[in-house]
């Protein structure tokens, strides 16, 4: 049986073996980050590589004091990598705006993250990230 944690309107879960799945409904403001963030990090005591899939449909956008947060600190977000999918166009716009505004001043994140349109591609696009990250521990 999966738990599954509302965060206000907002729901997470794990899903075997590394990953971590969000539905974001409305704003995604810093409450929601800190407690996503916590949730994420009590996760990797058991499982320490995690990666994000995080279903957008429904989400507004992202208040500016995360935007400013994240924008600041790119390696905050406790994922080997986080995939977006389902973004509307502000969204899309607004995240590539914040991207390439931290690769410009120097902020590159170390985790892998991306924008796909579906969950199937946000699922494959998890599963390469897994297999080049095993490819490169055999290295």
């Amino acid at each position: 049986m999966t738990t599954v944690w509302s965060l206000g309107p907002h729901r997470m879960w794990f899903e075997e073996p590394d990953t971590v799945r969000f539905v974001t409904v409305g704003m995604y403001d810093m409450k929601l980050l800190e407690e996503s963030n916590a949730l994420a990090q009590e996760l990797k005591k058991t499982h320490p590589t995690l990666y994000l899939i995080s279903d957008t449909r429904q989400g507004t956008g992202m208040a500016p004091d995360v935007r400013k947060l994240l924008g600041e600190n790119p390696d905050l977000m406790p994922y080997a990598g986080s995939v977006l999918f389902g973004s509307s166009f502000a969204m899309r716009t607004m995240v590539n705006m914040m991207v390439r505004a931290g690769e410009l001043l120097g902020r590159t994140a170390k985790h892998k993250f991306a924008m796909v349109a579906t969950e199937e591609e946000a699922k494959a696009w998890v599963a390469e990230q897994r297999e080049a990250a095993r490819g490169q521990k055999a290295s």
